[in-house]
């Protein structure tokens, strides 16, 4: 994969944000849809970083290429749900600049934690920036761009620096200047980092390799796996499903596991290694998903669905 995009699974967290360009701004840009925005920012100023963070995979490559295309160096992409990314994988009062260009509104109550203004979202925006710093969202919905402004505003490291109709930008998106030639109104709000207020995150989210659960006993491994195909478990925002299962020799067995967290997806592979008292359940050495709800669910459930007749189950390692 070209050097632009950053996978987070194959990279010590938190990532550095910087590249190696010690002392520079760094700004992200939150759903960049075709990367546009994001080109057109990293262009203009190649002495900052600029990253982007989409959910889309398709986004993501149309993004790539004009990245490449312009052969910008100082712009980076991450394929991701941002609110994971944001609090697992951004060092804290490491950002100078956050953009966040007409996001889906999720005008749905059903779908409101889901809004930028619901949950620990502006907790995390506020502990990524720098003092000085700033977080800019635009939209074309009145009420949702009130309804974030009132929400980020309540943040006390944070305070709103801007509220307009129709600003003027330097740098405006595909859909902004359709809708503004259309006659729409375009509503912006900006928050400001607080000076002297940098607290830092203890840790970020660690890797499973440490981790395994003991089912006591003997188990035909064989059959318990061959019906396992297709499985699937959750809790709130956590979902995993199991796919196929391989032999590997010295009676080792993996299991294929998708698992999601919101809209950030890891493939993985579980061991289920048949001992002498027990069976062992941890993840395959050759896999390195982050230790998310997800995938400690996954860990639990397999050995759930395998242990009815264990009198013993233990999760050990790092949490």
């Amino acid at each position: 994969m070209n050097r632009a995009i950053v996978s987070p699974e194959k990279e010590d967290l938190p990532l550095e944000m910087d590249r190696g360009k010690t002392g520079a701004d760094v700004f992200l840009e939150i759903g960049f849809g075709n990367g546009e925005f994001l080109e057109n920012l990293a262009g203009v100023n190649r002495q900052g970083v600029f990253w982007g963070v989409e959910m889309s995979k398709a986004c993501l490559m149309r993004a790539w290429k004009r990245i490449e295309k312009k052969d910008l160096l100082n712009a980076f992409l991450v394929c991701g749900d941002a609110r994971f990314i944001l609090k697992e994988c951004v060092p804290s009062c490491s950002l100078q600049g956050i953009y966040m260009n007409f996001p889906c509104p999720w005008p749905k109550k059903k779908h409101s934690k889901r809004r930028v203004s619901s949950g620990e979202f502006s907790a995390e925006i506020a502990r990524v920036l720098r003092p000085g710093g700033f977080f800019e969202l635009v939209t074309d919905e009145e009420w949702y761009g009130r309804e974030v402004r009132d929400a980020l505003s309540s943040h006390p490291a944070l305070s709103l620096s801007a509220w307009e109709i129709n600003p003027p930008r330097s740098i405006r998106t595909k859909y902004e200047r359709k809708w503004l030639d259309m006659g729409k109104k375009i509503f912006l709000s900006r928050f400001s980092k607080r000076d002297g207020n940098c607290e830092r995150k203890s840790g970020f989210l660690g890797r499973a390799e440490n981790v395994h659960i003991r089912v006591m006993g003997k188990h035909d491994l064989d059959s318990f796996l061959g019906s396992l195909y297709g499985a699937e478990g959750g809790v709130p925002d956590a979902r995993w499903v199991f796919r196929k299962q391989y032999a590997a020799g010295d009676g080792v067995r993996l299991i294929e596991v998708v698992a999601s967290d919101g809209a950030f997806e890891q493939k993985f592979f579980l061991q289920a290694v048949q001992r002498e008292e027990d069976v062992l359940i941890k993840v395959s050495p050759y896999s390195a998903p982050f230790l998310t709800p997800s995938v400690k669910g996954a860990i639990e459930n397999l050995a759930e669905k395998l242990g009815p007749r264990a009198g013993e189950k233990s999760l050990c390692g790092q949490s």
